[in-house]
């Protein structure tokens, strides 16, 4: 695929448009794909990026990524007009809404990005959408105003710079009738956030976060618990995203 922009969205968080040759029409919301770094002879592991935003009329892919070492350095520095290797779409996404009623997106960091695609597919079902996007300071705060295009946006910093001060589920309360919460972010927020629907009848979905090798489930480098401890899963084979009952987080 080709390069179409690619553009810092605040310190080392980046949002990479590609366009191209690609399955666009299969993509489902928290699907990723894996990149290639440079010819793979330095980096013979690829990267995974989440998909944040995809536009089959377009023919355009979005993936937004935080540089964190060469790989993702190097991934920065591409210009338009460059070719990029990527394959997929890969993984299980997230499946639409099972009960009728409101829903909610829960976003923290790095995570938010898969769920822009999710927000996007919602309102396009006239699907009721709050949405809730944590972070820990303003300066790395991002895409509120895109989400804010397809419901209602709360924005929480741990610090208090922007938006209520605290972590996600200090602004979720306790009176609020959704019937599906589909989360991604860090592992304590995503056990917190279970944690807080304990005992509720909300259907949940988390999209876990990991590091991975081969990404189409050949290696088992990248697996989770089952709740119960009797089964393990490859998360980038029967995941990213998974029913929040069915595993230990």
């Amino acid at each position: 695929m080709l390069v179409q922009k690619n553009r810092q969205l605040m310190g080392d968080v980046f949002a990479l448009e590609l366009t191209g040759e690609f399955c666009y029409e299969e993509v489902m919301p928290g699907q990723f794909v894996h990149v290639l770094i440079g010819d793979g002879m330095g980096h013979p592991l690829r990267r995974p990026l989440s998909i944040a935003c995809c536009d089959p009329a377009k023919r355009s892919l979005t993936l937004v990524y935080r540089v964190v070492g060469d790989g993702t350095k190097w991934l920065s520095t591409r210009h338009k007009g460059e070719a990029i290797d990527v394959l997929g779409p890969l993984g299980r996404g997230f499946p639409a809404p099972e009960m009728p009623g409101q829903v909610l997106i829960v976003g923290g960091g790095v995570g938010i990005p898969p769920l822009y695609q999710l927000a996007r597919e919602l309102a396009a079902q006239n699907v009721l959408t709050d949405i809730v996007l944590g972070f820990k300071t303003k300066g790395e705060a991002f895409w509120a105003e895109e989400f804010g295009a397809y419901g209602q946006v709360t924005v929480c910093t741990e610090d208090g710079s922007l938006g209520e001060k605290g972590v996600v589920t200090t602004v979720l309360g306790t009176d609020r009738d959704w019937s599906t919460v589909y989360s991604c972010g860090p592992k304590p927020m995503l056990q917190a956030l279970k944690s807080h629907f304990q005992g509720r009848d909300i259907k949940g979905y988390v999209s876990l976060e990991e590091r991975m090798a081969c990404g189409v489930g050949a290696c088992w480098g990248c697996t989770c618990q089952s709740a119960d401890s009797s089964w393990v899963r490859r998360i980038c084979k029967e995941g990213p995203v998974f029913p929040w009952e069915e595993i230990r987080l």
